[in-house]
């Protein structure tokens, strides 16, 4: 694959008319898509538009709050739409790294990854620009969080363009 859109670009479209926008995606040029909500679809659903429109479902932005009321059901579904990725896609202050909350969450992105594993679906963290401030350790926050998660069960969807607003360097 060449070429694949963050299908929350087009999320009113999706909303309105999810076919016909996966339709038009693909006759732009692009061939695959990831995904920032169902829609009220059911995975069987998603999975069969993808089919009909020549689209590759590679990803899917979940997040944690929705992963959390049900994991298992959760990576089935993206499972069943041909998802390879799970990324959580944001974490809001109350669960960051420093928060009371934020062991539970380190935890509980664990579990999610087991279960991603058990699919074949590899998790992923979407970063911004918040997780690169500087923690007590002198580490970037987002970097707290990979020290804590092994590589089996967490990796990266870099997102270059919040690494930059952050002040970094994305290349």
């Amino acid at each position: 694959m060449k070429l694949g859109l963050q299908l929350y670009s087009v999320r009113e479209n999706l909303e309105s008319d999810f076919l016909g926008t996966l339709k038009k995606v693909r006759e732009m040029g692009y061939e695959g898509g990831e995904l920032a909500g169902l829609y009220g679809k059911t995975g069987e659903e998603v999975r069969d538009m993808f089919e009909e429109a020549g689209l590759n479902p590679i990803s899917a932005h979940v997040s944690y709050q929705d992963l959390m009321v049900d994991i298992e059901e959760t990576v089935k579904t993206y499972n069943t739409i041909g998802c390879k990725y799970i990324a959580i896609p944001y974490l809001p202050n109350e669960l960051r790294y420093g928060t009371e909350k934020y062991p539970e969450v380190v935890a509980n992105i664990k579990k999610i990854g087991e279960v991603c594993n058990k699919y074949g679906i590899e998790l992923l963290y979407h970063n911004h620009d918040f997780e690169f401030v500087k923690t007590e350790n002198g580490a970037y926050a987002l970097d707290e969080l990979y020290s804590e998660v092994s590589a089996d069960l967490l990796k990266t969807e870099i997102d270059t363009c919040w690494v930059n607003v952050a002040g970094e360097n994305p290349s």
